[in-house]
């Protein structure tokens, strides 16, 4: 899929994933997170943990479960997919580089793409989990000139301490701590 032809308007967004031959996988525990995107993107499919269709969804890969430590995170559940030998073989029935997208993942769920010959759509996981951290983000979009909501960012030694920053940020007293 890959192309140096700058996608310029929806119309020639919608046309390039519609005419796509990459196979392009959600991985997750279900596809509710991007439920429909199937219908946009040729050649995209979920793979799920957890059959919500019953086996009634086209485009929905449900291997059959075997015995596994608990799942702790999402991140669990997608790296127990991407072991997952019907999961493996299943990519490589369909063919192609897959790219994998996912609502979360970790260092190892990329190792584990990388072992099956998966690239994924995202940056790394380092990066992910430090963007994906709330006062991060409100720091790097300040650092940017790119304010978030009005917020007051600081250590918060009591609820006096608070209203305080709060008074002097200009926030008022409905405040999130």
């Amino acid at each position: 899929m890959a192309s140096t032809k700058k996608l310029r308007n929806i119309s020639e967004i919608r046309r390039f994933f519609h005419r796509n031959e990459t196979p392009i996988y959600f991985v997750s525990a279900t596809n509710f997170n991007l439920l429909g995107l199937d219908e946009w993107v040729k050649n995209f499919k979920y793979i799920s943990y957890i059959d919500c269709y019953d086996g009634h969804h086209p485009n929905v890969f449900v291997p059959s479960e075997y015995p596994h430590p608990q799942f702790e995170s999402i991140e669990d559940i997608n790296n127990y997919l991407l072991q997952h030998k019907e999961v493996i073989d299943y990519l490589r029935r369909r063919g192609g580089k897959p790219k994998i997208v996912f609502l979360m993942f970790d260092e190892k769920s990329q190792a584990l793409a990388k072992e099956i010959g998966c690239d994924i759509w995202f940056p790394q996981a380092a990066l992910r989990a430090r963007v994906d951290n709330k006062i991060e983000t409100v720091r790097i979009g300040n650092k940017a000139g790119v304010p978030s909501v009005p917020n007051a960012l600081s250590e918060v030694e009591s609820y006096g301490h608070l209203l305080d920053l709060a008074e002097k940020a200009g926030l008022g007293s409905d405040l999130v701590a």
